[in-house]
């Protein structure tokens, strides 16, 4: 079978490096060093010249060939070379657009076109979006396909198919822990799912939004509520002040206070004062959703009920300031919150919180710590500041470093899907002594824990900080 292609460019290299032995290749160019450089690819029947001249086709034996690409580095010579082989009866004519706005012309002539521009447009996309999606064009470039993992915080996940609508684009695959899915409407899609969406490339960037975006979660996959107990006065001015600002910058539905059933209090000025506390609580709270919770004993000692009753996304305890806090208060904070397995915010009233910090770390808990962060701060307005500590120089290698550089790299990408600023620090030393001094400004600081209980021996760094950090301190169990 015969083939003429016009143009002796990179494409055309290519494409002669990749056809079968059974077609014989005739290459048009005016450049003859062109032609030469073609030639050493494989053998080819050069012709130089004018491709859009009917006499230079007629010396490539237009008349004689099967197919024909025009592949010139000049749309008008593309254009000429495409009506020529339509008028001598090629059924395979293709071309390349040079200039990806006349593709429509290349379409009114009935021929099959690309343009490498916007090829490569699209790949550069594909490699800015920081959730990376891969993209193929077809239907004559007027629909893509594109295949998304979904992630913990996308906007789908959760949803049924038949819940997702539009008239341009459907979900025509997933693959779900290496197993492919024939999605139908009652299909649910689920985090980590791979999912092949096919729809108009008009609506490209609007399908990667819808898919790809990233939504404040914080602390949904844990519960609703903000849950905070009201012992005293001092509860009320920090520990529920404290669990206002945290259900504002975040996506918590409201809080729930946990108080003493004033049906089983006898004494009257008991009744009287717990009265008190909580119209004290409900000034604090005017305008935010506030559920009470009466329970029959101390309201701190008796969370475990509350937690068991309701839905509760993070825990607000209240902390001595630091410099009263002894190491082996602050394991006793954490060995006495443990077992909730819940965020739980170590209430020193240095809210709001519009500068976030946590430690930048390619971990479980590290993970859980940066997710918890970007949330609160893309649902607050404020920034994180991702600190990375790299080991004291005698056990530290080039490798502690670029791990600490990419995961701050990896937290400041997570952190743009919701447009949260984040101001990134690197140092050497001992990581309690880095996050802590990393602090100026801030308001928050915001640590993951793994599920092992803290010791005075073994407080970890979390028990570290808490002793020590003048702040409220987060602290996120880290994913099982």
């Amino acid at each position: 079978m015969r083939l003429i292609v016009v143009g002796a460019r990179g494409a055309t290299r290519d494409l002669l490096r990749r056809l079968e032995e059974r077609w014989e290749a005739t290459v048009i160019d005016p450049d003859e060093d062109l032609l030469a450089r073609a030639a050493n690819v494989r053998e080819i029947e050069q012709v130089v010249g004018d491709a859009s001249s009917p006499v230079t086709m007629g010396r490539a034996r237009l008349n004689e060939a099967d197919a024909i690409i025009a592949a010139a580095s000049d749309d008008d010579i593309n254009l000429e070379v495409c009506r020529l082989g339509i008028d001598a009866g090629l059924v395979r004519v293709v071309a390349i657009a040079v200039d990806p706005e006349r593709l429509p012309e290349y379409r009114q002539l009935g021929v099959p076109a690309f343009a490498p521009d916007s090829l490569a447009a699209r790949r550069l996309e594909v490699l800015l979006e920081p959730r990376r999606v891969s993209s193929t064009a077809f239907a004559d470039g007027r629909a893509e396909a594109l295949e998304v993992r979904l992630t913990d915080d996308s906007p789908v996940r959760g949803l049924a198919l038949k819940d997702l609508h539009s008239e341009s684009w459907l979900v025509a695959a997933v693959v779900r822990d290496d197993t492919f899915i024939v999605p139908h409407g009652s299909t649910v899609l689920r985090s980590g799912d791979l999912v092949t969406v096919v729809g108009a490339a008009r609506d490209y960037s609007r399908i990667v939004r819808t898919f790809t975006a990233g939504e404040a979660r914080f602390p949904l996959d844990f519960g609703k509520g903000i849950l905070v107990a009201v012992d005293s006065a001092a509860d009320a001015d920090v520990a529920v002040g404290e669990a206002l600002a945290l259900t504002r910058s975040s996506s918590a539905a409201g809080i729930v206070v946990a108080h003493r059933d004033l049906r089983t209090i006898r004494d009257d000025s008991q009744s009287e004062e717990v009265e008190r506390l909580l119209d004290r609580v409900r000034g604090y709270s005017e305008g935010a959703d506030v559920r009470f919770h009466p329970v029959a004993g101390i309201p701190s000692k008796s969370l475990d009920a509350v937690i068991a009753d309701e839905s509760v996304g993070a825990v607000v305890v209240p902390a001595p300031p630091a410099e009263s806090t002894s190491l082996l208060r602050a394991v006793r904070l954490l060995r006495r919150t443990v077992h909730w397995q819940l965020p739980v915010l170590f209430a020193r009233g240095s809210q709001p919180y519009s500068q976030i910090v946590a430690p930048a770390r390619a971990t479980p808990t590290g993970l859980a710590a940066a997710r918890a962060a970007i949330d609160i701060a893309g649902s607050g307005h404020g920034s994180v500041t991702a600190v990375a500590v790299v080991p004291p120089a005698f056990v530290a290698g080039a490798d502690n470093r670029e791990t600490a550089v990419r995961a701050l790299a990896l937290m400041r990408e997570e952190a743009s899907v919701l447009d949260v600023p984040v101001r990134r620090v690197l140092r050497q030393g001992n990581p309690v002594r880095v996050i802590a001094s990393s602090l100026d400004g801030a308001g928050l600081l915001v640590l993951g824990r793994a599920a092992r209980r803290a010791t005075i021996l073994t407080p970890g760094i979390v028990g570290h900080l808490l002793e020590r950090v003048p702040i409220s301190v987060l602290v996120v169990p880290a994913s099982q």
